[in-house]
């Protein structure tokens, strides 16, 4: 289609800038991307001039490629602007493959360009490319956004020798409406493990940036060939987790939607119990849906499977064709992740709003690796009367006991999974990680003993640190004067998990 209007980028076009980008972007362009548009000669130039006089026109196809994600770019703005009369521009979107056409142009010299937001996400200029269009002849334009490397180098600088670092940018917007918010808050977490003279210790890493008025950020410096946790906030309103890969020396790119206080409602599961309990428990909720399916490595559908989107509470089980539907989420982006016996957990970023129900598919493809058996010599950390002594309290009658042989236990799918039964325990998903959170009766965090050693945070990290097939039997214990003497060490209850071990 024909466009009269100045372009996005002729403004400010001159020919020697042309020039030197269409060759500065040449090598961008990936090894199995289509070949770029032909190179322009005399002969071209005498029969465009031929062309011109006839009153012949040209057909020109092409695609815009991401380097970044290493897939097509739909949805992109493509324009093309006659050298010779800059007021002749034609206009075009890419299909969901990245495709264009247009017809009926007239032959001649063009600079090729395009626009789409994850360009201003990236921190840069739309590259240009040369387009000769000659009548009769089979036109293409190929366009590409450089890869990650060099927008790393663009955005963050040269580095420094020896350093993996990598970067992350993106949009963040309304999940209402989709207009770019400007002066949210990205925060991006990570942990390390630093080893200095107090000994090896585990460090959390925090870093925030700010949007800009077109919702834009970017973040450098983060740790290559590892997974960050990022999330998009402000004020009180917030999107949920999201993991992100980052590349060595490259730029990887995460959206995120945040929604309003009509799509997004605050819930508190125990309004008694204390505040500090609440902040760290309250879930989100809201006219959101999400469906998909579930698939096995044979592709075959997958039935059990438990999905749960994190920070809302809302759990789905996969059926007979592997469906799953979950009602009542929250607009804006989160974490939806599923797991099934056998299979490690996989997990999909999702964003939710309440005008278009979401759709998800989820394959797993690795299987949980099973270590052959290692035979261990030296002193057990837990003894015969570890044992004897479980079984000795589980005939008192105080407290509630599970073992391997109880179908709760062998049906759990996370370790916590086998506590939602139990007696003044509660299991609510946690809103600051994955995961859920232990509670006892009054909203309290019960104190987690596994073989007889107290573990730090077990009550919010029990799941990653033992899987069910791997408990011999669970003690809980409710109300403090109910716990063996040895184990009663605050005013809450106590969890104690016996492993096969």
């Amino acid at each position: 289609m024909h466009d009269a209007q100045p372009s996005y980028f002729t403004r400010s076009l001159t020919i020697p800038l042309f020039a030197v980008l269409a060759i500065a972007f040449k090598p961008g362009a990936p090894s199995h991307a289509p070949k770029t548009a032909q190179a322009v000669s005399a002969p071209v130039a005498a029969i465009n001039e031929t062309a011109a006089d006839t009153g012949a026109t040209a057909d020109l196809s092409g695609t815009v490629y991401d380097s970044v994600t290493s897939s097509p770019l739909s949805g992109a703005e493509v324009q093309l602007v006659d050298l010779g009369d800059k007021a002749k521009v034609y206009t075009v979107r890419t299909d969901s493959l990245g495709r264009f056409r247009i017809n009926g142009m007239a032959p001649g010299k063009y600079v090729a360009g395009f626009y789409h937001p994850s360009v201003d996400a990236l921190g840069i200029e739309a590259p240009l490319r040369a387009a000769t269009v000659v009548a009769g002849a089979d036109n293409f334009v190929a366009l590409v956004i450089p890869g990650a490397t060099r927008i790393w180098s663009a955005v963050c600088g040269v580095k420094p020798a020896g350093d993996s670092t990598g970067g992350m940018a993106g949009i963040v917007r309304a999940a209402a409406t989709g207009d770019p918010i400007g002066n949210a808050k990205v925060v991006v977490t990570w942990h390390e493990i630093i080893i200095d003279k107090r000994g090896l210790t585990e460090d959390e890493r925090r870093v925030p940036a700010q949007t800009n008025d077109d919702g834009t950020y970017r973040v450098c410096g983060l740790p290559g060939a590892d997974t960050v946790i990022g999330s998009a906030e402000i004020g009180d309103r917030h999107s949920g987790l999201v993991e992100v890969p980052v590349p060595i020396h490259g730029m990887v790119r995460r959206d995120f939607s945040i929604g309003d206080s009509a799509t997004a409602v605050a819930y508190v599961p125990d309004p008694h119990a204390s505040e500090a309990v609440q902040r760290a428990t309250t879930l989100l909720r809201g006219a959101a849906a999400l469906s998909g399916s579930v698939h096995g490595p044979d592709g075959k559908p997958l039935q059990g499977a438990k999905i749960d989107v994190a920070g809302t509470g809302l759990t789905a089980t996969s059926g007979a064709e592997g469906r799953f539907s979950i009602t009542g989420l929250p607009a804006g982006t989160f974490t939806a992740e599923a797991r099934a016996i056998g299979f490690e957990p996989k997990r999909i970023a999702v964003d939710l709003n309440d005008r278009t129900p979401s759709s998800v598919e989820f394959t797993f493809n690795t299987r949980v690796q099973e270590l052959s058996r290692v035979t261990i010599l030296g002193k057990p950390r837990r003894t015969t009367n570890d044992i004897n002594e479980f079984l000795r309290r589980a005939r008192t009658g105080m407290g509630h006991y599970i073992t391997s042989s109880d179908e709760v236990l062998k049906n759990a799918i996370t370790t916590t999974d086998a506590l939602r039964m139990t007696p003044g325990v509660q299991v609510v998903p946690s809103s600051t990680g994955f995961g859920n959170v232990i509670l006892m009766r009054g909203g309290c965090t019960p104190v987690v003993y596994i073989d007889g050693v107290e573990s730090y945070d077990g009550s919010e990290s029990l799941d990653d640190m033992i899987s069910p097939t791997d408990i011999l039997g669970i003690e809980s214990y409710s109300g403090l004067g109910e716990a063996p003497v040895q184990y009663q060490t605050n005013g809450c209850g106590v969890l104690l998990v016996w492993t096969k071990r």
